[in-house]
């Protein structure tokens, strides 16, 4: 076994033992004062205070959302403990952006459903609570600033147990704006997806597929229906045909997978990209990228 082969073992198993641990008292500032296992220098897993707004899980866990909390660590430990009147909000994981070492908090269990998806749809799930975990990543705006690596390499660690361990599939690591199109816009367009897949977690198109799809843009078109149909192949939910929430729905697909350009016009680059992750991980349904000429947003 190479070095790195055993420390990302080691990421992986101690944060195994989460699940494992009890719970420890908490300060004024709503933190818990006992960590629970020390992984490396970049990372730390504690126990977090238990969040209220949870219930039992019916469904398998599928699909990993991920959140920025739009706000500092102090408050999203407050927020998320969901005891605040009329705003039940909680979350399986909360990570922070300290630096050189960024924490994980657990505010609680895989095994239980917590309120972090609100209104949502992704494919054929509906209402993702029950069917998924959710990790807060400390941040106020994805979309103006960046992440800084000591959280990024915490979240990815995470990520990479959680859909190992629950067999979540790449197209179903999605963002809360991908699952609540024109409601949410988190993590937002400077989150790191392409290095999240190419370290085994979420979905990124092949280049080379891009490449040929905008080869074949250049000589025909797709219609407004048939880009409305690739994005619900891919797992969008769009109300209605309207241009309106065409557009906002290549907003937020922009937003995941073509972070400099989010302003949900559905040029060919935009289209390619979707063609080829519809291609790619959507097999089956390659017919909605049939060329069909007509108007685009």
């Amino acid at each position: 076994m190479t070095p790195s082969y055993l420390k990302r073992l080691a990421v992986l198993c101690s944060i195994l033992a989460i699940s494992g641990c009890g719970t420890t008292s908490s300060n004024d500032s709503g933190e818990s004062s006992g960590v629970i296992i020390a992984v490396n220098p970049k990372l730390s897993v504690i126990q977090g205070p238990a969040s209220a707004a949870v219930e039992a899980r019916k469904q398998p866990i599928s699909i990993l959302v991920l959140h920025h909390t739009a706000s500092s660590l102090p408050s999203a430990l407050k927020t998320l403990q969901g005891r605040t009147k009329g705003h039940m909000v909680g979350v399986h994981y909360l990570v922070s952006a300290e630096v050189p070492q960024a924490r994980i908090f657990r505010m609680c269990p895989d095994s239980l459903a917590a309120y972090h998806a609100g209104k949502s749809a992704w494919g054929k799930f509906e209402s993702l609570n029950q069917s998924s975990l959710g990790i807060e990543i400390v941040n106020y705006d994805g979309n103006v600033h960046a992440y800084p690596k000591p959280q990024v390499e915490a979240v990815l660690a995470l990520a990479q147990h959680l859909v190992t361990t629950h067999r979540i599939s790449p197209e179903n690591v999605v963002a809360h704006s991908d699952i609540a199109v024109g409601r949410k816009i988190d993590p937002g367009s400077l989150f790191p997806w392409e290095y999240f897949a190419a370290n085994g977690v979420g979905a990124w198109p092949d280049a080379k597929d891009v490449q040929l799809f905008r080869i074949l843009l250049k000589s025909q078109k797709l219609s407004n229906a048939a880009i409305q149909q690739l994005l619900r192949t891919y797992g969008y939910r769009l109300d209605d045909n309207s241009d309106k929430t065409l557009g906002l729905a290549i907003e937020a697909f922009q937003r995941h997978f073509r972070g400099s350009k989010v302003d949900g016009i559905a040029d060919d680059e935009t289209v390619a990209i979707l063609q080829a992750l519809v291609k790619k991980y959507r097999r089956g349904s390659s017919k909605a990228a049939s060329p069909a000429p007509s108007r685009r947003v």
